[in-house]
């Protein structure tokens, strides 16, 4: 038992998310680790969480990337990954010693610009790149440049897929897919119908 394709859960801030998706065998798993972030978590709440968690990785969230925030981050969450949008003040040789996550968000009615481009837009020295793609309502429409960037690239995609959109998924053989997580209505209690639904349909039988 697994899931098909290797998976992140990013923006994970209660623990129904984390270990049900531990459970299921996801890959990553992604916290927003700056303040003021739509689901903050603090490093106390990610060591609460992550207590519970095992053979998941790591990632902490950012938007920017500098000496600073490596520094902070590495002290007070320890992940196995670090997130970032843009960087500032860090060299590519010292980018190279991180291991991390390059998300390029990807604005609607640009994506095919992007996409065609995106050699571009990327750092070589990220492990990763996450494109968020969550907005792009008509990207099953244009498979054969989704399967041209992830041929070429290590690329997690977030893209806005639904359960019945997961043999699409595998048919284009994506390196993998990025989830996001919600918000517990209250301690204890979570609604994770959607988030079951895609992982359990990228289940191996």
């Amino acid at each position: 038992m697994g899931l098909t394709i290797p998976v992140i859960l990013n923006s994970v801030n209660n623990l129904s998310d984390a270990r049900y998706a531990a459970g299921m065998g996801v890959d990553l798993m992604g916290f927003e680790v700056e303040e003021g972030a739509e689901r903050y978590v603090t490093p106390d709440l990610f060591k609460a969480i992550t207590a519970w968690l095992s053979g998941v990785q790591t990632v902490a969230s950012t938007s920017v990337l500098n000496p600073e925030r490596i520094s902070f981050i590495n002290e007070h969450y320890q992940p196995d990954f670090i997130q970032f949008e843009s960087v500032e003040g860090i060299s590519q040789s010292d980018l190279s010693e991180i291991t991390c996550i390059q998300k390029i968000a990807i604005s609607s009615g640009n994506e095919l610009a992007v996409l065609k481009d995106i050699k571009q837009q990327m750092y070589d020295e990220a492990n990763f790149v996450l494109l968020e793609l969550s907005e792009w309502a008509d990207w099953k429409n244009h498979k054969e440049i989704i399967s041209e960037v992830n041929t070429h690239h290590t690329i997690l995609w977030a893209l806005p897929i639904e359960k019945e959109d997961v043999a699409l998924i595998q048919s284009l053989e994506l390196k993998g897919i990025a989830l996001k997580g919600g918000d517990e209505q209250r301690p204890g209690w979570k609604d994770l119908d959607e988030l079951i639904d895609i992982l359990e349909a990228l289940e191996e039988n």
